[in-house]
């Protein structure tokens, strides 16, 4: 009798194990993959990882990944519109549709030196990712939404008198690069202050680079 009750505890056990491992969330595994892979990528460059380094990482199953993503490159895809999505959500999000110039080109800024702190593979990965020409459609960063948004304020700046440049791609650039610079030498570890701390004078310094 005892050796009965053993059995179906087990095999009761094993079977809910089974139903809770099947009941995870499809999304939540599949996010898990690109972050890993993302990081991954970042770390090693997109040639130095393979699906193995992602499964030992992610903790999800070869079988899994290639459920989700037919390839490598389906995969690195998927990260990159992944990446592009979240910071223009984020970016939206903040934006409430009567902010002035200043006020948007502020709000960006901010948003890249809290990702900077919160997320540094993800900011990494969105403005200095280099695939070596190994994979083909990929629109450059800077014609993608978060950007093209940008770039729109950028021309009502400038037809609005705010804004002295009167060439929008070079004003976003006397601007955003001051800020991509601070990003690029505080993941590197050469600027040890927070972006936080001092996004104030990236903003003041942006600014005072393109206004009228």
């Amino acid at each position: 009798m005892y050796k009965v009750t053993s059995f179906w505890n087990d095999h009761s056990f094993h079977y809910d194990t089974a139903m809770k491992i099947r009941t995870i969330n499809p999304e939540e595994k599949t996010d898990k993959v690109i972050r890993t892979a993302r990081r991954l990528f970042v770390e090693n460059g997109y040639c130095g990882v393979s699906i193995p380094d992602i499964v030992k990482a992610s903790g999800v199953s070869t079988g899994a990944i290639y459920s989700y993503f037919k390839d490598k490159e389906t995969l690195a895809k998927s990260i990159h519109t992944q990446t592009i999505d979240e910071f223009h959500a984020l970016f939206q999000q903040r934006l409430g549709g009567e902010e002035t110039v200043y006020e948007v080109l502020k709000t960006f800024t901010e948003l890249v030196c809290e990702l900077t702190e919160s997320e540094p593979s993800m900011m990494k990965y969105m403005l200095f990712m280099n695939h070596g020409g190994s994979i083909s459609d990929f629109s450059p960063v800077c014609t993608t939404e978060p950007f093209r948004l940008l770039q729109s304020h950028l021309k009502r700046g400038i037809t609005q008198g705010e804004i002295r440049v009167k060439d929008y791609i070079i004003a976003g650039l006397s601007y955003t690069g001051i800020t991509i610079r601070a990003a690029e030498l505080r993941m590197d570890g050469l600027l040890t202050q927070p972006l936080t701390d001092i996004s104030d004078v990236l903003v003041e310094n942006g600014w005072n680079a393109i206004k009228s």
